[in-house]
Order: structure tokens, then C-alpha cells, then sequence
């Protein structure tokens, strides 16, 4: 997913972090387990709020130490990346993904396994990989995008009266949290019988794509009622286009995902909701998990929708307080914590 709004402070944390893993954070006797961090890059706010989950998670623990490696979005540098860090620390080795495909995954698998080094996934997995199909895949991690995309449609219709027209801003195609939380938004206009949806296009997770589509719906689609987006930062781009039309705050519009922009929007009044997947929370635990496998210590193997965080104007500055002036704090020994429900892989 593309994700927009990133911080130079927050530029600073991860650095500052980044220079922390290069440390020894092990205890002074023993054998340090070597964690893997890898996201996509580090200038999405999502992305890099999960490497820093993952930070908190090797910082809670002496033994450990870790490495953050960016893919670029690419699936070889992913891979190379990975092959270098086992050929490095080989079975101290343990490993958190956000994959850069979801096909990438089998080769994931593959090299893990072959290796004997625990991971964990989270968001993208190849149809028909399983983790209870695998000795060290040790589990699949992400919020419930169908519910996200129920919950956010279900609010903005409520504000609506249930009555009006809507348009959809969708996410990628082919990508499992676009199909999702489409199917979501779906299922929250068959409740509504008076809302009509009069249109929707795909904008890709793009602000300059959604801020051109909002434009052209106000120009020829009539009254609009309602702006559904399937993330953050496409709500954004329709909040600009509302902006152009002096239509900001009048007309509702929702996302997805919890970056700071989004969260100052809803404060300002300009954004109705979004649901906060917590990066922190979902890289985290991604990684505890992991290290409790490598470890011998109890632990849940399979694939499960994780705690995301429903955000309207009512707690806003609470969130804003505990993710983006601070950092939130967690009991990684409660690995039951973070699991919303278990999720079944065919």
C-alpha cells in the first residue's frame, strides 16, 4: 500500500533507532538471536511505524539484536537481503516480513525453511500457503480488511441517515486488502437500501489519483453524499478535492490505515473516520512471535486478523497522544494480546 504524510521527526526516530540495532543489546552472556525487520521503505509513515514495532519488540528483549531492511517494494531485493542476513547469523536468525508480493512469500518460505530460520508474515500470502503446512512459518499476521471496510462504510452511512449517494475510492487491484475491504463496503451498503452507490474507480492507494477522480465526480455525478476510500491517503486526496469546492466538512468522507495526516484531518473536521491498523502492534508481535518459536516458549501457530483501532473524532487526541507524540507500550509476553480472531487458510 502507498502511504503518504511521513515526518522529518520521524525521519529522526528511525535513524536514531536504526543506529540502536547496530548495538549490543544482548545479555552479557549467551548467544544473541539476530531479528530481520522488512518492510517496503521507510518514507511511508505506515511502513516505517512498523519497523519501529518490531524495534520495541528487540528492545524488550537482551538477547536480541536487529537489522531493518528496506526492499524498495522490490521481491529480489527482498530476497538477497535475506539470503545475506542467514549467510550472516544463520539459525540465530529470526525474521518479520511485510512482503513485497504476495507470490514473493513462496520464495520466502522457501528459503526459510531450507534454512531452519523462524518468521512470520504479515498482510500478503501465495494462495494455499499455510503456516500449519510449514516447520518454521510460524504465522500470518494483519487486521480483518473486511471488517475494516465494513466499519468504516457502516459509520459514513449512519452520518448520512442511511439515504443518498455514495462513491468509492477502491485500492489496487489484485491486491487482497483492496478486494477486502471492497467486499466490506459492500456488505454495509446491502444493509442500506437508500443509499445508492452511483460510482466507483480505482486510484491505486494514490492522493493525485483520488483528488482527480473526487474532481470529476463533482463535476458530473450530481449531489454526492458520502466518500468511502479504501485507505488514508486516497481520502486525503479527496479531501483536496472537496477543499477546491468548499465542500470540506460537508460532505463525509473515510479511510483506512491511521497516518497522522488522516488523524489531523479528523480533528480538523474535514474526515469523518479511519481505523488505525497500529503498525506497532501488528510488527511487534509479528516479530515475538517469531522469537518465541525460535525460543521453545509456547505460542499459536496459524494465520490471524490482529486489534486495529477505530478512530473518530470522539478519540482522536487519545491516539494522537499514543501514536504520533509517543510510542505505545506492550506486554510481548502476552502473545494472545494482539489477536482479534484466527483466520482460516485454504
Amino acid at each position: 500500500m502507498k502511504h503518504l504524510g511521513f515526518k522529518l521527526a520521524a525521519i529522526f526516530v528511525i535513524l536514531v533507532l536504526l543506529a540502536a540495532g547496530t548495538a549490543a543489546w544482548a545479555a552479557e552472556s549467551g548467544e544473541k538471536w539476530h531479528l530481520l525487520i522488512s518492510v517496503h521503505n521507510l518514507d511511508s509513515e505506515f511502513w516505517a511505524q512498523e519497523a519501529a514495532g518490531a524495534v520495541l519488540f528487540a528492545e524488550s528483549r537482551p538477547d536480541v539484536e536487529y537489522t531493518i531492511q528496506p526492499s524498495n517494494g522490490d521481491d529480489n531485493t527482498l530476497l538477497q537481503g535475506l539470503k545475506d542476513f542467514i549467510a550472516q547469523h544463520g539459525k540465530r536468525s529470526i525474521a518479520v516480513f511485510d512482503p513485497s508480493s504476495a507470490a514473493n512469500t513462496v520464495n520466502i518460505a522457501d528459503i526459510c525453511e531450507e534454512a531452519g530460520v523462524y518468521y512470520s508474515l504479515t498482510w500478503h500470502l501465495a494462495e494455499g500457503l499455510r503456516p500449519e503446512d510449514y516447520k518454521y512459518f510460524v504465522g500470518l499476521f494483519s487486521p480483518d480488511d473486511e471488517v475494516s471496510g465494513y466499519k468504516t462504510a457502516s459509520h459514513l452511512l449512519e452520518a448520512i441517515g442511511k439515504k443518498g449517494n455514495v462513491v468509492y475510492l477502491h485500492g489496487k487491484i489484485g491486491e487482497d486488502s483492496a478486494a477486502r475491504r471492497y467486499q466490506g463496503m459492500k456488505r454495509a451498503l446491502s444493509e442500506c437500501p437508500d443509499v445508492k452507490l452511483v460510482d466507483y474507480q480505482v486510484a491505486d492507494w494514490d492522493q493525485e489519483k483520488a483528488m482527480a477522480i473526487t474532481e470529476t465526480w463533482l463535476a458530473t455525478k450530481g449531489p454526492i453524499d458520502g466518500i468511502i476510500a479504501a485507505n488514508d491517503t486516497m481520502a486525503l486526496g479527496a479531501i483536496e478535492a472537496l477543499k477546491k469546492a468548499e465542500l470540506n466538512g460537508k460532505v463525509p468522507v473515510t479511510g483506512t490505515d491511521g497516518i497522522q495526516a488522516a488523524f489531523d484531518a479528523i480533528k480538523g473536521g474535514d474526515m469523518l473516520a479511519t481505523i488505525a491498523n497500529d503498525g506497532y502492534l501488528l510488527f511487534g508481535y509479528a516479530a515475538a512471535y517469531a522469537y518465541a518459536a525460535a525460543t521453545g516458549q509456547p505460542h499459536e501457530k496459524g494465520a490471524f486478523y490482529t486489534n486495529a483501532v477505530f478512530v473518530t473524532k470522539d478519540n482522536v487526541e487519545q491516539v494522537i497522544a499514543d501514536y504520533i507524540k509517543g510510542k505505545p507500550t506492550f506486554d510481548f509476553s502476552d502473545l494472545k494480546f494482539p489477536i482479534l480472531s484466527k483466520r482460516e487458510i485454504k
